[in-house]
């Protein structure tokens, strides 16, 4: 199923809502600054579990969601968090958020 879902027409899974969902672990804030990316390593809030998490818009969507190409392209992909390198496309959860957030299934 996972091969059917295109991320980039979605973009579901970064628009979580503004309540500190998409968690940073400490092991990211110390790569990124390691790599000198200040600005996604402060680009943070709050997040549950005692963590800090992706900062987000007024509409809910992560800071880093959006470029040029796409609207639901990460900026900092090949950077990304861990949250976002181990979710899965097609996963439960990401059907959920699909969802959720008004993308249907394709198919």
């Amino acid at each position: 199923m996972s091969e059917e879902l295109d991320c980039l027409a979605c973009g579901a899974c970064c628009r979580t809502g503004s309540d500190g969902c998409i968690l940073i672990p400490p092991e990211d804030l110390t790569r990124w600054r390691a790599l000198g990316r200040h600005d996604v390593a402060d680009a943070v809030q709050p997040g549950h579990f005692g963590l800090v998490a992706f900062a987000t818009r007024a509409d809910g969507s992560c800071v880093h969601l959006g470029t040029e190409a796409s609207a639901n392209a990460c900026r900092i992909y090949p950077i990304r968090g861990t949250t976002c390198r181990q979710f899965e496309r097609g996963s439960p959860q990401c059907l959920e958020f699909r969802r959720d957030f008004g993308v249907d299934r394709p198919g």
